[in-house]
């Protein structure tokens, strides 16, 4: 007889039913920080009374209005394709095809597909590196005053603050620069969003001057996968054009869930229903006390602001360091998930992190900090492990655009024959995250040993097809020697 499954729903209960507790996203927390009655029945579409996200008058225009007055924005506009759709919105309202634009290096991957997507140059700006962990920093004020010099033509800056670690740039001071040139910060705080509800999280993009700026409410707040918001304020963003762009990169069928999730969410913690920030602050600050007794593990905490440009830190992320340790932070996080039915956001080789919201409740911070201290006493003692980064000194030559490079045709080539050629493929070593190669950029003999560096430190490699490294796509290039 056949059997009939439901995979993907069956390993959903699966993991639902195993109480493991969530120190990742979304950040109401598998329902703890959302209640919204009825959900199925309010799964609905553009009929007479439910609005228009596109040509918003109704209720969506009313939502978002009172969204851009909680956030601090001139404008909000609600995005049921994740921060992606609104990266992809931002660079296509400031450029146009052939347009120059300063991009930070570690920004998100859906900044390089709107590149690819409206064929915009970029002209990078470097990070700092924070070597002693093995982690980026922030975006210098100066490297960005010195990228505006030399690119007066680009049309704007695109960074990301803060950090998925939780580092904050100097926005304010980044802000006053850009402006100074006529130009436009869009900044990506998709983990910052928030950010406003407490003086004890850093100042919010908005507050310190940016025009654009692009948070994943789902990430921090409750409110459910893949909705955000795209905030804008002063008068150098078009606003009519950020609505039109909307439409052409999102769904045609916005889903009413994700929109209601937003605005129910604004609603809740305006109201502050079971949502209580003050309490959320007294609680982190007591876990980080508890976890900064650890005697191996480190909690990365406040020291470092001030350091590789960071401005500020979250301190609702829990970056804990395992430079100290002979375990890695992928085997800290095996435990955790196995032992202790904690699951952490992501790990490596030298750090893994947990993500708190307003949602956690103190059982959960106490059976953190239980699981972690216990797993702490196991831990083997080392002397600092070998620095995982080389220094993001040089950019690498640009032989085609992102754009050019997406359209070509790639071949297979071992590793060590590939320098001279332009790279198919992404190469970025995480931590940190900054990608090493860009498609279309030229790969050379330091990089190729920068690479199997990466991979004899067991560093995984995003973006390579061959996981091992040892080949590589290169374009069919018409610029170079094939």
């Amino acid at each position: 007889m056949r059997k009939y499954e439901a995979p993907l729903y069956q390993a959903l209960c699966s993991y639902r039913d195993q109480n493991i507790y969530p120190f990742h996203t979304p950040g109401h927390k598998q329902g703890r920080g959302l209640w919204i009655p009825d959900l199925i029945s309010l799964d609905l579409t553009e009929v007479e009374g439910t609005d228009n996200l596109y040509q918003p008058v109704g209720p969506i225009a009313k939502a978002q209005e009172l969204a851009a007055r909680l956030f601090g924005a001139e404008a909000t506009y609600f995005l049921v394709n994740g921060s992606t759709v609104g990266i992809l919105t931002s660079i296509a309202t400031i450029c146009q095809p052939g347009d120059t634009l300063l991009v930070a290096r570690n920004v998100h991957r859906s900044v390089y597909s709107g590149m690819i997507l409206t064929g915009v140059q970029p002209k990078y700006i470097l990070p700092e590196i924070l070597p002693e962990y093995g982690l980026i920093g922030g975006v210098s004020p100066q490297n960005v005053y010195e990228g505006l010099c030399q690119y007066k033509e680009a049309k704007g800056v695109l960074i990301v603050s803060p950090t998925y670690e939780g580092f904050t740039s100097d926005i304010s001071t980044i802000a006053k620069m850009v402006h100074e040139q006529n130009k436009i910060l869009i900044v990506d705080e998709a983990h910052g969003a928030h950010f406003i509800f407490h003086d004890h999280f850093p100042k919010t993009a908005l507050e310190a001057g940016a025009d654009i700026v692009i948070q994943s409410t789902h990430k921090t707040l409750p409110a459910f996968t893949q909705s955000a918001m795209l905030h804008v304020q002063g008068p150098r963003v078009l606003k009519d054009k950020v609505r039109e762009r909307l439409s052409l990169f999102q769904s045609s069928s916005p889903s009413y869930l994700l929109m209601a999730s937003l605005d129910y969410c604004r609603y809740q913690l305006e109201r502050q229903e079971n949502l209580d920030f003050d309490q959320f602050i007294e609680q982190l600050y007591e876990l980080r006390k508890n976890l900064s007794t650890l005697s191996t593990l480190e909690l990365v905490d406040q020291k470092i602001e001030g350091q590789s440009s960071i401005d500020k830190i979250d301190i609702s992320k829990i970056l804990l360091s395992c430079r100290h340790c002979r375990e890695s932070g992928t085997d800290i996080e095996s435990i955790l998930r196995k032992e202790c039915k904690i699951q952490m956001e992501l790990s490596g080789p030298n750090h893994l992190l947990g993500i708190t919201t307003v949602a956690d409740s103190q059982k959960g911070f106490q059976r953190l900090t239980q699981a972690l201290c216990s797993i702490d006493r196991t831990l083997k003692k080392v002397h600092t492990k070998a620095d995982i980064n080389f220094i993001w000194d040089s950019i690498p030559s640009i032989r085609y655009i992102p754009r050019e490079a997406s359209f070509m045709n790639t071949d297979l080539l071992p590793l060590k024959e590939s320098i001279g050629q332009a790279i198919g493929e992404f190469v970025i070593p995480y931590p940190p995250g900054i990608p090493l190669l860009v498609p279309g950029e030229v790969i050379t003999q330091e990089l190729v040993e920068k690479i199997q560096f990466f991979q004899q430190q067991g560093v995984k490699m995003i973006g390579m097809q061959d996981m091992t490294g040892q080949t590589v796509q290169v374009l069919h290039d018409r610029r170079g020697v094939k």
